[in-house]
């Protein structure tokens, strides 16, 4: 889809696209700057840039901190354990919306890809032909690979994988037959059932690239593929004109599978959408967490992509997900990175860890002193506690002392660090210390 200037200031979003120079080109009515949360998609040598709903900044705080303690970890590590930890950290940098901006080879890419493959699965790994070319975040593309490869092992049950590379792509190729087996998934949280493939989509759209479902070849081989340097608009976008879609974007097709020309009564929801938009002319509509707007004579719809706080979701659930990237990372790092995705776990409505005070009482200390944390471990005598490696992270950012209460025990806080908005988040009013047990 080729969008003229017009035509961006009537999208169904708070969006302005941008030149190379970051110069603006065009914006629609509502846009008001590049909030905390924007997305920004490739559009052959320019920027879209759209703003979700309004960014939740305690959510944005943890958010960021967890990343930054992901990014970190780097100084701690080596060799293949380096590679796994920042293809992971890259990654899910992009999940959460962040801007990507590094720039490697194609050789980068098999090596991240077969560092990555070789942890999560048991395949042998072979690679035919080695090209070099440019390729922008390189740590990102590889675990697409990855995820091609573990669907590999894991739904056609093989033993070896093949990576292929031509000038601008990369495909996973194995023996068989894909059974024409279609990649279920959506890059919308609430419409997918699984994260990596998800992450695909996600990741290719930052590309500016496609990712292309297994298909059988001629020589009884079985390939998906990730193709790069496309820049087209990566946002699932359409028209509707006269009951029929107009013209659309390749992820909208991905999306809902409604081509251009093809009517759109068989489609309740984009029907409801089109009936929204033009109850409301020249407005942005919500409809089904869809987004429409009533122009002339067309009615634009958009899937937009998920406000921060899904996006948050989704890095909590990436790094579940691609824990074997993650094993082997010495302490305190290991334990910094999983008490601050439990804490934003908990923001969103996840129940901190919690372990029996005998465990509680045998592993804090040895994680307290991995961290460097001073304060005297208490004597508690309680039920249970939250989990140490979160209790020594706290109390060696921000605690002072503990205190027991009975079956209670209650971290702290200095005075120093009473005002620092991070701990704010989690005390109540007036309150000077965390409630652990």
């Amino acid at each position: 889809m080729i969008l003229t200037v017009p035509e961006l200031s009537e999208l169904p979003m708070p969006a302005a696209a941008f030149d190379p120079e970051d110069e603006l080109i065009a914006q629609t009515p509502e846009w008001t700057g590049a909030s905390a949360g924007a997305v920004a998609y490739p559009v052959r040598r320019n920027r879209l840039v759209i703003c979700t709903s309004k960014a939740n900044p305690a959510c944005e705080l943890v958010l960021s901190r967890l990343l930054h303690a992901m990014d970190a970890t780097a100084a701690v590590v080596s060799g293949v354990q380096l590679q796994r930890v920042a293809m992971l950290a890259a990654s899910l940098r992009i999940v959460a919306g962040r801007r990507q901006a590094t720039i490697g080879t194609s050789h980068d890419v098999i090596d991240f890809a077969r560092a990555g493959i070789t942890a999560r699965t048991s395949l042998d790994v072979h690679v035919d032909g080695r090209p070099a070319f440019p390729v922008p975040s390189p740590e990102v593309a590889a675990l697409v690979l990855v995820q091609f490869a573990a669907n590999a092992e894991r739904h056609a049950r093989v033993s070896a994988v093949t990576i292929e590379q031509t000038h601008n792509s990369f495909s996973v190729v194995w023996a068989g037959q894909s059974g024409n087996r279609s990649v279920v998934t959506a890059r919308q949280r609430s419409s997918r059932n699984r994260w990596g493939m998800g992450f695909s989509r996600i990741a290719a759209d930052t590309l500016g690239g496609a990712i292309y479902p297994p298909y059988d070849r001629d020589d009884s081989m079985v390939v998906s593929t990730l193709e790069l340097g496309l820049n087209r608009l990566a946002l699932p976008l359409a028209t509707v004109v006269n009951g029929r879609i107009g013209k659309a974007t390749r992820p909208w097709d991905e999306e809902t599978g409604f081509e251009p020309g093809r009517e759109t009564a068989a489609n309740p929801r984009i029907e409801n959408a089109v009936r929204a938009a033009l109850e409301k002319p020249n407005e942005i509509v919500v409809s089904d967490g869809w987004w429409a707007r009533a122009a002339h004579d067309l009615v634009w719809i958009a899937i937009p992509p998920d406000a921060i706080i899904d996006r948050a979701r989704d890095v909590l659930d990436g790094i579940v997900h691609e824990r074997a990237l993650w094993d082997g990372v010495p302490e305190p790092a290991q334990s910094r990175v999983f008490a601050l995705a439990s804490l934003l776990g908990a923001m969103l409505g996840t129940a901190l860890p919690r372990v029996p005070v005998d465990t509680w009482n045998r592993k804090y200390p040895e994680i307290a002193a991995a961290f460097g944390a001073s304060i005297p471990a208490p004597e508690f005598e309680g039920m249970g506690a939250i989990d140490p490696r979160i209790v020594a992270f706290l109390a060696f950012e921000f605690g002072d002392r503990f205190e027991t209460d009975g079956d209670d025990l209650f971290l702290h806080v200095s005075d120093a660090k009473l005002n620092d908005p991070f701990v704010r988040i989690f005390l109540q009013e007036n309150d000077n210390a965390l409630k652990l047990s």
